[in-house]
């Protein structure tokens, strides 16, 4: 038996070098792929680098960022509390900014005329108060331009910085 097989002989001559442009026939045979954005075919390495920069780049610029401008501080002004009252023997100034709590905010006097003052600096915005005499008796500022019952049937003055 003959263990040759006829292709073997076949083989050499059918092996020939492929044409120069053969490559360039095949791909143009070969469904076009779309690339999301266009870059040069031999710049492969080249997007990672452009994204790394790029990153540095953004992170550069925000680290040159002026920090925002911290809010405003809540104007304040300095008020003048006074009660005449000359029999009492302390005055106490109580409202929304002691949290409606005794015993932060005392008056000074009697002076002459039997006035009792105080001296604050408050925020801005609505402040309701009254004042407590002799730990005892509530009386509202009668100097107060606006007044608001309290639900406990006192009546509180308001001041608005």
């Amino acid at each position: 038996m003959n263990d040759h097989d006829p292709l073997e002989d076949l083989l050499p001559r059918l092996k020939e070098s492929a044409p120069k442009d053969f490559a360039r026939r095949v791909r143009l045979g070969l469904p076009v792929r779309r690339r999301a954005v266009w870059w040069p075919e031999g710049l492969a390495w080249a997007p990672p680098m452009v994204a790394g920069a790029l990153a540095m780049l953004l992170l550069t610029l925000f680290l040159q960022m002026p920090p925002e401008p911290a809010a405003p501080e809540p104007t304040a002004r300095v008020v003048r509390f006074e009660l005449l009252a000359s029999e009492a023997q302390e005055v106490q100034l109580v409202g929304s900014f002691t949290q409606w709590e005794t015993g932060h905010i005392r008056l000074q006097g009697p002076d002459a005329t039997g006035h009792w003052t105080v001296e604050l600096t408050l925020p801005e915005g609505r402040h309701e108060y009254g004042f407590l005499v002799d730990g005892h008796l509530w009386v509202s500022d009668s100097l107060a331009e606006l007044h608001r019952e309290d639900g406990f049937g006192r009546l509180n003055a308001i001041l608005e910085i």
